[in-house]
């Protein structure tokens, strides 16, 4: 099948509600999203409520990873009300900086800022900023090694 006649036809389908697993999503205002694409998506998944997220040149971003701004507010232990007032416009944004690789499955946690040239692993989830270099894992993700250290 063509290509601009593929594009047609999954995108009719995704409005529909039927998610293509190639497709990205944003949930949220799509100028808040600061990437360039390549044209092919990667099935992420990529929430701007709470904030924006900016990929810098030369990041590799795997399969199925989500980049999550969106908060939801609590007052005295209870979801905060009215709802409309749950979820914060600012202040939780996502900064990926040149050279990175998020591995396929990683989640990032808005109000982070993951230095130049490094690495998240597979299925991390990302709830901190870490330096230039920085081997993350792990579920909440630590610093594991340093992409400085790796020979050729």
């Amino acid at each position: 099948m063509k290509k601009w006649i593929e594009r047609i036809v999954v995108n009719y389908l995704s409005s529909l509600g039927f998610v293509h697993m190639w497709k990205d999503q944003i949930h949220g205002p799509a100028e808040r999203l600061r990437y360039r694409k390549d044209g092919r998506g990667t099935g992420c998944i990529f929430n701007t409520r709470s904030g924006t997220i900016t990929i810098a040149q030369g990041v590799v971003v795997g399969h199925g990873c989500m980049f999550l701004t969106g908060r939801h507010l609590f007052d005295n232990g209870k979801l905060k009300q009215p709802r409309s007032e749950q979820v914060p416009s600012s202040g939780y944004d996502i900064v990926i900086n040149e050279g990175c690789w998020i591995a396929s499955g990683a989640v990032i946690i808005g109000g982070i800022e993951l230095g130049a040239h490094s690495l998240v692993c597979a299925g991390a989830v990302v709830t901190k900023s870490f330096p230039p270099h920085s081997i993350v894992g792990g579920v909440p993700a630590r610093l594991i090694s340093s992409t400085s250290s790796l020979a050729n």
